[in-house]
């Protein structure tokens, strides 16, 4: 799936706006430049706010379809083990799902914190929709 997909999209529109400054002219004051570059940098995060949202968004979208897709294929086997995995899901996912409504509004210093806890929240919901993936398999076949 999207495996790393937010630490890479949140780590290039980071680091593409340090290598799209635009060049200055040798009459600029340093203070010119700098504020001419912080302009930039605010305009430039603020759209790429909106993409990451829309990225982070669809990622979401795309997991929470595979967490009601392994809740219905371990329906049949319902017992306590699948019950408790599925309540880690649901519980995970809203998390995550958190993650990234705090990363979509987040600015400033926020934005560092925000992402690392979107990224480890995605993390952890990748890990355990794999991990029941292969318990629901393994379900399957007994």
């Amino acid at each position: 799936m999207f495996h790393r997909m937010p630490t890479a999209i949140l780590t290039a529109a980071a680091f593409s706006v340090l290598l799209g400054t635009a060049a200055y002219s040798a009459d600029e004051s340093l203070s010119d430049k700098a504020a001419d570059w912080w302009q930039s940098v605010k305009e430039y995060s603020a759209e790429k706010a909106d993409e990451i949202s829309e990225a982070t968004s669809a990622l979401m979208d795309d997991m929470a379809a595979e967490v009601a897709e392994l809740k219905e294929s371990s329906a049949e086997t319902a017992d306590e083990t699948s019950e408790a995995a599925n309540e880690e899901l649901e519980e995970l996912l809203k998390n995550a799902e958190e993650a990234s409504e705090k990363l979509s509004n987040a600015s400033g210093e926020a934005w560092e914190d925000a992402k690392e806890e979107f990224d480890d929240a995605y993390k952890a919901l990748e890990e355990a929709v794999e991990n029941r993936k292969e318990a629901v398999t393994r379900e399957g076949r007994s």
